[in-house]
């Protein structure tokens, strides 16, 4: 099991102390390559990281495996000694939690390892094969086992370990002078329903992990160093589809809490920013217009009209939307209920039952749309959402808006379709609703008008209308009939 406290060879420094990366391990890599936000928080941040049942578990059945084999004493729980056959014979000549060393020859981009590695055998170095074995407690061996071709993979996380092992040997040219072909191996020690051991082994050449490190890893520490300079953990990127994995990330909640750092948000956010999304519906306030163009006067209040304050109506008849000598109106579909004008009962006695309707004026059409009063001017700067009714005014579809913002969170929770987001996914168990409402709050759609039609046959849509509501002002924020 490799050791990754800091304490063990550099008991006064901090593997990340002011920005600058002091040193690494590989348990870091391994940890950064599953989500570099995880990362940031354990080492940047250095948040406390509490001991889960497994890594109890495991550190237990390593502590037996040590033990046997280095003094051949029978300590092995009945876990460890499921593998007991594929265990080598105990002996001095074994290197079993070999220390990296001080100083370490492995390193990356000019930054140190530390660790230990569970076993070495060198009893075939001359033949020039050498054997590095880490030992896996799993709870599922077939499932979550590794194949031979992830442990000569650095871009795997089963690789990326062994492949540094392989490094630390190669580069060890003292110790194992002729060493030429790397046995990789995971020992796999079931914990859960029957006792079983597994080995998966890999043979490669120590000019092939010196390549896969050059490659893969090298530019991982270069971007670990990029995220350890970072003043706030938004800037490292989140992996969402890790949240639950081994047993589940110690900052979940921390990560997703809707604080200041609210990593749903923060990611859609830091897109909404790429240069891409300028052909995308606006999703933050514009920069100011030019000043308004002059459209002459208006007849009833003599107030100057601009296109700021002016509605044109189908008929081509412009309106002063502000003017206080009139009432500004919104139409309602074709379809809806005709709404029958207000009598005046001034001096009349109230009677029951229903009132008498007011005839209709000559030239009146049952098909007109009806036309109810807005209790409030609508200015260009404010949100104005008319739901299930059409505008009397130029509207951006809210449907496009809400499904630009919608295909942003699935990308940013690993999924192809929120909706149907899996229990492993950060967004199941319906989390995406409270996620998408969230995500529509924190970046809203740009000051204008916008039309949310046919609610009832979009859940999508529900949410966005029911986060944007309360964003609206009084008066513009128009349902119609039902």
């Amino acid at each position: 099991m490799e050791a990754d406290a800091a304490q063990l060879e550099a008991p006064r420094r901090r593997a990340v102390d002011g920005g600058a990366i002091n040193f690494l391990s590989i348990l870091q890599l391994k940890q950064f390559s599953l989500c570099q936000r995880s990362w940031y928080f354990a080492k940047v941040l250095r948040l406390p990281e509490p001991e889960s049942k497994a890594q109890a578990l495991g550190i237990k059945g390593h502590a037996q495996l040590e033990h046997y084999l280095r003094t051949g004493e029978d300590v092995l729980g009945d876990i460890a000694r499921a593998g007991h056959h594929l265990l080598p014979t105990p002996g001095s000549d074994l290197l079993v939690e070999e220390s990296f060393g001080t100083p370490s020859p492995l390193s990356a981009d000019g930054v140190p390892f530390i660790g230990h590695i569970d076993l070495i055998n060198p009893r075939r170095l001359a033949d020039g094969v050498l054997r590095v074995t880490d030992h896996k407690f799993s709870s599922h061996v077939a499932r979550y086992g590794a194949t031979p071709a992830q442990l000569v993979d650095a871009s795997t996380e089963a690789g990326l370990q062994m492949v540094g092992y392989g490094v630390w040997a190669a580069l060890s040219v003292e110790r194992f002078p002729s060493v030429r072909v790397l046995e990789l191996e995971h020992l796999y020690f079931q914990t859960r329903g029957a006792r079983r051991a597994e080995s998966v082994l890999a043979r490669t050449s120590t000019e092939h992990v010196t390549h896969e490190w050059t490659e893969k890893v090298v530019p991982m520490v270069r971007r670990m160093r990029e995220v350890a300079r970072a003043t706030r953990s938004a800037d490292a990127p989140p992996n969402f589809g890790a949240c639950e994995k081994f047993g589940g990330c110690p900052f979940k909640e921390k990560c997703l809490s809707g604080g200041p750092t609210v990593s749903l948000m923060n990611r859609l956010i830091l897109k909404n920013q790429a240069p891409d999304t300028a052909a995308q519906l606006p999703l933050a306030p514009p920069p100011s217009a030019a000043p308004a163009e002059s459209l002459g006067t208006c007849d009833r209040c003599g107030a100057t009209l601009t296109p700021e304050n002016t509605s044109k109506l189908r008929s081509g008849d412009v309106l002063h939307v502000s003017c206080p000598g009139a009432e500004v109106a919104a139409v309602l579909p074709p379809d809806a209920p005709v709404a029958s004008p207000t009598i005046s009962t001034d001096g009349a006695p109230k009677r029951r039952g229903r009132k008498p309707k007011a005839p209709a004026a000559p030239g009146d059409h049952q098909e007109s749309p009806t036309i109810v009063p807005m209790a409030t001017s609508l200015q260009s700067e404010r949100l104005r959402l008319f739901v299930d009714c059409v505008p009397n005014m130029p509207a951006a579809s809210l449907a496009e808006y809400v499904s630009n913002v919608a295909s942003q969170v699935s990308e940013a929770g690993g999924v192809e379709d929120l909706r149907f987001a899996g229990a492993e996914s950060a967004l199941g168990f319906g989390k995406w609703k409270g996620a998408l409402a969230m995500a529509i709050r924190s970046t809203p759609p740009a000051p204008g008008a916008y039309a949310a039609l046919g609610l009832a046959h979009s859940e999508l849509l529900q949410i966005a209308v029911e986060a944007l509501e309360p964003l609206c002002g009084p008066g513009d924020f128009v349902r119609g009939a039902r």
